[in-house]
């Protein structure tokens, strides 16, 4: 929130930083997880619905894995507040951080339901399931997600919270 604006604005120092210190980060944690099994799952917050997004798109370059997954992680965190693991207070404050960058408008092509009904045939085929139930990551606030494999929620289940997802 406090670095954003200069990242975008492409100041090399902040750039430098936020890239240096991003690939600090997800170092750390394939190190910890090599094999992407538990800790390292948390790193997949907002990629269930980006990668949905990105297959059902055939991978054009209309829209880049870094805006769907910009997209993926505002709907995974409507997903979140639906069940109760995350507050609207948070959404609020990563949807400030998109408008005073401009970057609202990825997850804006994801708000009408049809959009996002569309996507359920691409998020069942995610690497992450491994039963008939979706895992997700979702956002318990900034910086914290829930446990790996904790957040499974059915088609089902799924199409009655994208029915929701306009309230917020």
């Amino acid at each position: 929130r406090k670095n954003s604006r200069n990242i975008f604005s492409k100041k090399p120092i902040e750039l430098i930083y936020a890239i240096k210190k991003s690939c600090l980060i997800k170092m750390f944690y394939v190190n910890k997880d090599v094999h992407e099994k538990n800790l390292r799952m948390t790193l997949n917050f907002g990629h269930t619905i980006a990668h949905a997004i990105e297959t059902k798109n055939n991978y054009s370059k209309r829209i880049t894995h870094g805006e769907a997954v910009l997209a993926g992680m505002i709907l995974e965190t409507k997903l979140s507040i639906i069940k109760k693991v995350c507050r609207l207070e948070t959404l609020r404050k990563i949807q400030e951080i998109y408008n005073k960058n401009n970057l609202d408008f990825a997850y804006k092509k994801f708000s009408k339901l049809k959009t996002l009904t569309d996507l359920i045939p691409f998020i069942k085929n995610d690497k992450k399931n491994d039963d008939k139930k979706i895992n997700f990551m979702l956002l318990k606030k900034i910086g914290r997600t829930t446990k790996p494999n904790s957040q499974k929620i059915s088609i089902f289940q799924l199409k009655k919270f994208f029915k929701l997802f306009n309230q917020y």
